[in-house]
């Protein structure tokens, strides 16, 4: 009796798990429902999206061979000069004045003339030191000779520089970046108390030539040892010299744009330490595909990665995100152009299609649901709602409910097709946007 009452146990046991296997199954391939109230969809919910509406100014970009290229053929609002170069050099300090008091501006004052004959804003990032001015000259840097990490040894060297260069340039540069990646030893081999020190003194001069320009803090890259950078750096006296945090966002091959999210909060947790909530953030360069690693991606990925970046980080309270690169092959393989420097790729097909989604609304909800399907619900300039949704792992099931009005669905191609009458939709990795027109 009692070995049939364990048998009999055993069969209980198995049969619910069969039980809730099929429960399990049958939920997975139930669609998901685009909710016009969802209030908390997941636990990834992001709480800090921007009330006000998008603005050009959140499409950046970086070009790097400015005077071998046609000017970009799509909109471009603000161009970060990091790496900017001519055929006369970078736009680093160390190209600038390549002996003491030997200067030549041929490369900026062309990038200049560019920006305001295409009426595009720019960010002038300070540095890199020229050997003759560093503290080490033998610190190298990822330009060669010349150009080095090191701080320079006469912090009068530095002002002048910082003077020099606002001074000619008022009117015209309106955004000054302290330094590129100051916690990674190739970009600066400083210290933290240093890079404090050349913060106060470019941020006191900026202000004195010009009071409305405005100051990034110098951009780190955003790691565990970035973090602890900023941290040092805000506890510092960091946090009194800049207008606006910046910092690069650059996620593993193995990775999605969405898993920024998480290097995003840890930034804007390390501000809200300092008291800096209430500053801007600026996401100052992020690009995919390490050249050095052979990482490529293809169209899809491509168009769906350069949408997806600009909605996660407009969501996540980002003000302005500056794409890399729109043709520097030496460093990422996700470009803008073809190596013709002419044919646009399907990725800046996609950046110039997802600025027509998105600027002018304001986007009041962006959150993945249990099944990781993203819906992100906008209210247009006329006032008219739409969303946008993608799934960045696997296809599924989307049913649009009748009382969304929904009636059609624009692709990151430019193309639109009727949402089928069956109000259902495949939702992958290429994000969609769903309209009542």
């Amino acid at each position: 009796m009692r070995l049939t009452l364990i048998k009999f146990r055993k069969w209980l046991v198995l049969l619910a798990l069969a039980i809730l296997v099929l429960v399990g199954v049958i939920v997975y391939h139930q669609p998901s429902v685009l909710n016009l109230s969802a209030t908390h969809l997941s636990d990834t919910r992001i709480s800090t999206i921007p009330t006000k509406p998008i603005g050009r100014s959140l499409f950046g970009m970086h070009i790097a061979d400015s005077d071998k290229i046609p000017w970009p053929a799509v909109p471009i609002a603000t161009w970060r000069l990091w790496d900017a170069a001519t055929h006369h050099g970078l736009a680093f300090w160390a190209h600038l004045e390549r002996q003491k008091g030997e200067w030549d501006f041929r490369t900026l004052d062309y990038c200049v003339e560019l920006a305001q004959r295409h009426g595009v804003e720019l960010v002038y990032t300070l540095g890199i030191t020229p050997k003759w001015a560093a503290a080490r000259p033998d610190d190298s840097s990822p330009y060669g000779d010349g150009p080095t990490a090191s701080e320079p040894k006469n912090m009068d060297d530095w002002r002048n520089y910082v003077r020099t260069v606002a001074t000619r340039y008022q009117g015209k540069i309106r955004y000054y970046e302290i330094w590129n990646e100051p916690n990674l030893k190739h970009f600066f081999s400083g210290t933290v108390d240093e890079m404090v020190a050349l913060a106060r003194e470019a941020y006191t001069i900026l202000k004195q030539v010009d009071p409305s320009i405005t100051v990034v803090s110098p951009s780190l890259y955003a790691d565990w040892g970035g973090f602890k950078w900023f941290d040092e750096y805000f506890a510092k006296g960091g946090n009194k010299y800049a207008d606006v945090i910046g910092a690069h966002f650059y996620i593993g091959k193995e990775k999605t744009p969405e898993d920024s999210l998480s290097l995003i909060r840890e930034v804007q947790d390390v501000m809200a330490k300092h008291g800096l909530a209430q500053k801007p953030l600026w996401n100052t360069e992020t690009g995919y595909g390490n050249k050095g690693e052979n990482v490529f991606y293809s169209a899809e990925d491509s168009m769906a990665y350069v949408a997806r970046t600009y909605l996660v980080n407009w969501a996540s309270g980002m003000e302005r995100f500056y794409w890399y690169a729109w043709d520097n092959r030496n460093v990422v393989t996700m470009l803008m152009v073809e190596e013709d420097k002419k044919t646009l790729t399907p990725a800046a097909k996609a950046y110039a299609e997802i600025q027509t989604w998105l600027i002018g609304s304001r986007m009041k909800r962006c959150e993945p649901d249990q099944k990781n399907t993203w819906m992100c619900e906008f209210t247009s300039e006329e006032g008219k709602p739409f969303w946008i949704v993608w799934n960045p792992k696997q296809e599924q099931n989307l049913a649009i409910p009748e009382n969304t009005g929904v009636r059609q669905v624009h692709h990151l191609d430019g193309t639109k097709t009727a949402l089928p009458n069956h109000r259902r939709l495949k939702v992958g990795r290429l994000p969609v946007l769903l309209s009542q027109r």
